[in-house]
C-alpha cells in the first residue's frame, strides 16, 4: 500500500498501518507494510529525502512503514542514511543490474553502519522495486525502429534485465 502523506497529513497512513499489523505480526514483517514515499521533487537532493524520511518516519510512528525513496544517484546515499537509522525503506525507481547493485550496497552500508553503532539491525527492512516492463517499454520502440531483424528480441530486454538483477540479488544475499 503506497499513500501520499500530503492527502492525508499522516492520519490514513497511520491507520492502514494498523490495519495490516495484525498481518505484519503474523508474518514477521514480510507482509502488512504500508509505504509512503518522500517528495518526488526530492529525488536529487539526498538532504532534503533524508530530513523528509526521517519526518516521515517520526510523524507516523509504526514500525510496518516503509519510506519509499527514489534509487536516483542522490537518492543512494539517503538510503544508506535511513536504513543507518533504523527506518525501513522501500526503494523505486531501479531500471538496470548498476542501480540494482548500488541499492544493495547502500542497504548494506546502512545496516554496517548502525551496527557499528551497537544498534540493532534486526528489525530494519528494505526492498527493492525493480522496474520491468518500463524498460521493455524504451526498448522495444528502438528494437521496432531498427526493423526485421531485431524485431525477434522485443519483450525480452526487460526479462533479462530483471534475471541478471536477480542472480546479483543471490549473490549479495
Amino acid at each position: 500500500v503506497t499513500v501520499s502523506v500530503r492527502k492525508s497529513r499522516g492520519r490514513d497512513i497511520r491507520a492502514a498501518c494498523d490495519v495490516l499489523w495484525p498481518v505484519y505480526e503474523r508474518t514477521r514483517g514480510v507482509d502488512g507494510v504500508v509505504s509512503i514515499e518522500v517528495s518526488p521533487h526530492l529525488a536529487h537532493d539526498t538532504a532534503g529525502t533524508i530530513a523528509e524520511g526521517r519526518s516521515l518516519w517520526g510523524r507516523i510512528g509504526r514500525d510496518n512503514l516503509y519510506v519509499k525513496v527514489p534509487a536516483t544517484p542522490e537518492g543512494i546515499p539517503a538510503i544508506r542514511a535511513l536504513i543507518a537509522d533504523g527506518i525501513s525503506v522501500n526503494v523505486t525507481l531501479i531500471f538496470s543490474v548498476e542501480a540494482h547493485g548500488d541499492v544493495m550496497r547502500a542497504y548494506v552500508e546502512g545496516l554496517e553502519a548502525r551496527a557499528a553503532r551497537g544498534l540493532a539491525v534486526s528489525g530494519v527492512r528494505s526492498v527493492a522495486s525493480f522496474f520491468v516492463s518500463r524498460v521493455d517499454t524504451v526498448i522495444d520502440k528502438r528494437l521496432l525502429e531498427i526493423g526485421a531483424p531485431a524485431k525477434k528480441l522485443v519483450g525480452v530486454a526487460a526479462v533479462a534485465n530483471a534475471r541478471l538483477a536477480y542472480a546479483r540479488f543471490n549473490e549479495v544475499f
